[in-house]
């Protein structure tokens, strides 16, 4: 069920991003539904519409929000300047290379400033990963974290700056989809184009490929510790740049391939019905119903962006989701915890060199989360709550019927 600050939120971004009737406001806390704002990563679109109506009402608050958006601003300045950069270091070192993500959303926003902007991601080829490495070191960045083998490494450096270099996309699953998804994936370098808006110019994923990589990057993280109202508004300006002929002829036949045709089509209802994205027949046909659509919302907006609002999600994962398919079987949410704690301990790096360390790498695993309990470090009040949740949450993501 959506609450009175949740739908006066949907209201303003529907507002901000496509138009219609203006939302009223009259008696919503906004400080409430600036905070709500926040955790659901849409701040830089929400604040502006409420600006003035905050410093008549709140005057001693409007100080401290104002200094946030002001901050969110610097951020994202200085996140198309590190585009930039990268973009020329890459070039003269001639190296091929695709952003990804964060700022191939914000081409299709009416404004990019709408769009709060966080690291900065691009892919480069396996071979080439040594001197892209070497060319944004010469930019003052440092590793951050990441290991030979990792889908990416990051970097940063001072001023908030974030690089994560990939070498594929977090998403693909481990199965006969997995394989037919990485093929595409692989050509994302060879079919990326160029773009120049908001003061940068630089090398992205083409259309069909940001499609599929945000589908991806959705549905991993939907699966896992939630995502924010940002994914769907993602979503929803890149869908709605196209036709229903355009987008069916780009996408249907390799999704279905892909098994995330229904889930595009669960997507694009969600938008239709709660950010007023035009009509799109091609969902009428996959028979998207709204309670489904409903049930999306409601998880979106349950968890925040990257479960900033719910701690429990994160103990969640283990009872919903299988490690390396990153899929959602049909097992039940016991059977669902064996089978994470095994693919846990399988990835352990003894395991893996000798199955003779199994045992021990099981009981080390489970001995690891009942320590954690018991002196703790991981909270273990409200375990009924959690488990009903973790169970609600597998129905669902169940429904989606991912890669199949």
């Amino acid at each position: 069920m959506i609450n009175e600050i949740q739908a006066s939120l949907l209201d303003i971004v529907r507002y901000r991003l496509f138009g219609g009737d203006k939302p009223k406001l009259d008696n919503i806390n906004l400080m409430k539904l600036l905070r709500e704002a926040q955790a659901q990563t849409v701040y830089n679109t929400v604040f502006p519409f409420v600006e003035e109506r905050l410093k008549l009402r709140a005057p001693e608050r409007y100080e401290a929000f104002n200094e946030r958006y002001l901050a969110k601003l610097i951020v994202n300045t200085g996140n198309y300047h590190d585009h930039s950069e990268l973009d020329r270091v890459l070039t003269k070192a001639k190296i091929p290379y695709a952003v990804i993500k964060g700022i191939n959303s914000a081409y299709y926003y009416p404004d990019s400033a709408l769009r709060d902007m966080g690291d900065v991601d691009f892919l480069v080829s396996e071979g080439d990963f040594e001197r892209a490495e070497s060319a944004i070191k010469e930019l003052g960045f440092k590793h951050n974290h990441g290991e030979t083998g990792d889908t990416h490494i990051a970097y940063d450096r001072p001023g908030l700056s974030i690089m994560e270099m990939h070498r594929t996309v977090n998403g693909v699953p481990e199965n006969k989809a997995g394989k037919l998804i990485q093929a595409e994936i692989d050509t994302t370098i060879a079919t990326a184009r160029r773009i120049e808006f908001a003061s940068v110019s630089c090398m992205t994923a083409d259309d069909f490929h940001h499609g599929l990589i945000m589908l991806l990057h959705t549905a991993a993280h939907m699966t896992n510790e939630g995502i924010g109202l940002r994914h769907l508004c993602d979503w929803a300006v890149f869908v709605n740049r196209f036709t229903d002929k355009e987008f069916t002829d780009m996408f249907e036949s390799k999704l279905k391939s892909f098994g995330l045709w229904r889930f595009c089509g669960i997507l694009t209802r969600t938008c239709e019905l709660y950010l007023g994205i035009d009509k799109k027949e091609f969902v009428n046909e996959i028979n998207i119903i709204r309670d489904l659509a409903e049930r999306v919302l409601g998880d979106i907006l349950s968890g925040g962006n990257f479960g900033k609002k719910d701690s429990n999600r994160y103990r969640e994962i283990k009872y919903i989701s299988d490690r390396n398919d990153r899929t959602v079987s049909e097992r039940g949410i016991a059977s669902q915890l064996l089978s994470s704690v095994n693919a846990k301990v399988k990835d352990n790096k003894l395991v893996k060199k000798s199955k003779l360390f199994y045992p021990a790498g099981l009981a080390l695993e489970s001995g690891k989360y009942i320590g954690l309990l018991l002196t703790g470090k991981r909270k273990n009040t409200g375990t009924a709550e959690m488990l009903k949740e973790a169970s609600e949450r597998k129905s669902l993501y169940n429904d989606l019927e991912l890669f199949k």
